[in-house]
């Protein structure tokens, strides 16, 4: 009963994001100033959304779990939110100034070490920052995260379409035709997404109160996440390749019917030689939304 109390309230909070507010705080970074928030008291805990491309108020409702036992700092990644640059091209927008800006923010924050968690693509960012940035990083808690490299991406996509209603898929097919995308592109994006959303979920119906908070301002508008998807190619950016610099614990929390499969889960904890890998049943990507208390107590336990 408590979770099912736990959920609806949270349901409630991605529909309306009115139990946290926080002032934005901003710490400069190769000339842009990069806006944060932070919720809660304890142990810090930097949040690393997904995307690339994601608004950061996408995060409140995880914010909310993990903030009653730690100080979650949620920021506005380079490209998105309040962190804008006045051009956005691939002088401004790469994931070595990304990881660049987490280093501002910490500093700002006036922290030697803080511990880290990466949510989906934020995951893999996650890792490299622990990988570039080891001295900064106590422990990491990768959620329902990207592997080492970019080979998940064609699994992934043909899981969460595997899972989709036939409505879905006509939603999807109706909204990614590329003369009404080009119509209304941020509308289209949204669309697009509130479609594929039930393929994230072990709970369709759980998903359902997602979709209907989506807007058309959660997702990039800027071409930020085009110009991050290249530059990880482009520079080859494979931690299968790079020699493990973070010894830090790591804690792999897993949704069990997450559409990105547990190979993902297995390679990163054998990848980490200090790392702890737990599946949470019945919950699919968005594991904190299904499973709410499941995640805070081992995040809790895990950081504590």
């Amino acid at each position: 009963m408590r979770e099912c109390l736990f959920l609806l309230s949270l349901a409630f909070s991605m529909l309306h994001t009115a139990n946290l507010s926080a002032q934005y705080q901003k710490a400069e970074s190769n000339g842009l100033d990069v806006h944060y928030r932070i919720f809660g008291t304890g142990e810090p805990l930097l949040i690393i959304g997904g995307g690339p491309g994601d608004d950061s108020g996408r995060y409140l409702s995880l914010c909310e779990v993990l903030s009653e036992n730690n100080q979650c700092i949620l920021v506005d990644q380079r490209g998105t939110g309040k962190s804008l640059p006045a051009v956005i091209d691939s002088s401004t927008i790469s994931v070595a100034l990304t990881l660049e800006d987490f280093e501002a923010v910490r500093q700002k924050c006036g922290l030697n070490k803080w511990n880290i968690l990466g949510f989906s693509y934020g995951g893999f960012i996650a890792s490299l920052y622990a990988h570039f940035y080891p001295e900064s990083v106590s422990s990491m808690v990768l959620l329902g995260s990207a592997g080492l490299n970019t080979s998940f991406f064609g699994h992934f996509r043909d899981n969460v379409f595997s899972r989709m209603q036939a409505g879905d898929k006509d939603k999807y097919e109706y909204w990614a035709d590329s003369t009404r995308y080009a119509q209304q592109p941020n509308h289209a994006l949204a669309e697009i997404v509130r479609a594929m959303i039930p393929g994230y979920f072990y709970d369709r119906k759980k998903s359902l109160l997602v979709s209907e908070a989506i807007k058309d301002t959660d997702f990039d508008q800027n071409g930020m996440g085009k110009l991050i998807w290249a530059d990880i190619q482009n520079n080859n950016l494979d931690l299968t390749t790079m020699e493990q610099t973070f010894k830090g614990s790591v804690l792999v929390l897993h949704g069990r019917q997450d559409p990105l499969g547990e190979s993902v889960a297995l390679s990163l904890s054998n990848y980490y030689t200090d790392s702890k890998l737990v599946f949470v049943e019945q919950a699919g990507h968005y594991s904190w939304i299904e499973q709410p208390e499941k995640i805070r107590k081992n995040i809790d336990e895990f950081i504590e």
